[in-house]
């Protein structure tokens, strides 16, 4: 399968010319590689010396680039959503609706953007898929979404299933589906849609936090506060499980101890459009996958689970437990912990904040 890699880093244009010497020495490396944005300015352009499509094109000898547009990304997903509709409704509704004259809101974009990445993942025709991101944060976003609807899907479905209204309605719910659906009227097949979006969700989950699968690199400047924001970020994907293997220091003279413990590799500046000082810069991709520290240890048999959050302080982590989960909150990143059948459904018994690991006891 592919392996996805992501740049996280206040700066955009560093992040941006970062990936780019990640895309064109892995290609060089004999490596297929599909390089792919969300930036529709000129940038990408600018970097590549050349405008980008919003369909894969060669650059070269196993390069490709793309360029995602969020408005043609709705119409073909729309075509997706009908298609759907049709095989569950005897009746589809909206059929008389066109992807063409849908306008996009707030938050879809991620969400397609992610799908598109599905997709190119799925296909497997590229052995390295490299995600331009406009906004670190907002990439944080949009990698989180499996994990998060998946915990909407199934804390909401746990609270409908056991209200009064459910049990009100559940002698009327099989004959109307049956007349409505193009299914049968069983609880099974009633069901089945949710479970088959459950496992769609999980998958993703297991490749957004799965260091062969995705793996990111924190980018950082001499700029003031780059690489106290590039800390940040690093807490801020380990809430989403997300593997970071290194930080990239462009144009900058770091300590090696001010992202310890990943190595900091220093990338030479861009200067008339020679990249080979940067692709020869390029980190050792197997090397960052081994050496990563892991966003999550789990220890069954001492009942305990350890969360790094670099970048936090003690006071900029909240630990509740309202609900069958223990949701963990720190900076603007907010988890419900994933745990094992053994832990699930117990009360976090101690918690305490040590060598930016957060560690709970059950």
């Amino acid at each position: 399968m592919p392996q996805i890699l992501t740049f996280l880093g206040q700066s955009r244009s560093s992040c941006a010319i970062a990936s780019v010497a990640f895309a064109r020495q892995l290609a060089e490396q004999g490596a297929r590689v599909l390089w792919l944005t969300q930036d529709s300015g000129p940038l990408p352009a600018v970097l590549w010396g050349q405008p980008l499509s919003t369909e894969a094109q060669a650059l070269g000898a196993n390069l490709w680039t793309l360029q995602l547009q969020s408005a043609q990304l709705l119409e073909k997903s729309w075509d997706v959503v009908k298609g759907i509709e049709a095989q569950y409704l005897r009746n589809p509704l909206l059929k008389q609706v066109f992807g063409q004259e849908l306008v996009l809101l707030p938050g879809m974009e991620d969400a397609l953007t992610l799908d598109a990445i599905r997709v190119l993942y799925d296909s497997q025709e590229y052995d390295y898929l490299i995600v331009d991101g406009i906004s670190a944060k907002a990439s944080l976003r949009m990698w989180g979404l499996p994990e998060q609807m998946d915990w909407y899907i199934r804390r909401f479905q746990k609270v409908l299933a056991e209200s009064e209204l459910a049990r009100a309605l559940s002698p009327f719910i099989q004959p109307v589906a049956g007349a409505v659906l193009n299914i049968s009227g069983s609880q099974e097949s009633i069901n089945q849609p949710v479970q088959q979006a459950r496992d769609f969700l999980a998958a993703g989950r297991q490749v957004v936090q799965s260091a062969s699968h995705h793996l990111s690199f924190l980018v950082t400047t001499a700029e003031p506060g780059d690489a106290d924001m590039a800390r940040y970020l690093w807490g801020s994907a380990q809430q989403i499980g997300m593997t970071v293997g290194g930080a990239i220091a462009y144009q900058a003279q770091l300590d090696d101890q001010t992202f310890a413990p990943l190595p900091v590799h220093d990338f030479p500046p861009l200067a008339d459009g020679n990249w080979q000082p940067l692709m020869a810069a390029v980190p050792s991709l197997d090397a960052a996958v081994q050496n990563a520290p892991s966003p999550v240890v789990i220890n069954e048999a001492e009942k305990q689970v350890k969360l790094f959050l670099p970048g936090f302080s003690k006071a900029d982590i909240d630990l509740t437990q309202y609900g069958p989960e223990v949701t963990v909150t720190a900076g603007d990143q907010r988890r419900n912990l994933f745990l094992p059948a053994s832990l699930k459904n117990r009360s976090v018994q101690g918690a305490k904040f040590q060598e930016d690991y957060l560690i709970l006891s059950f």
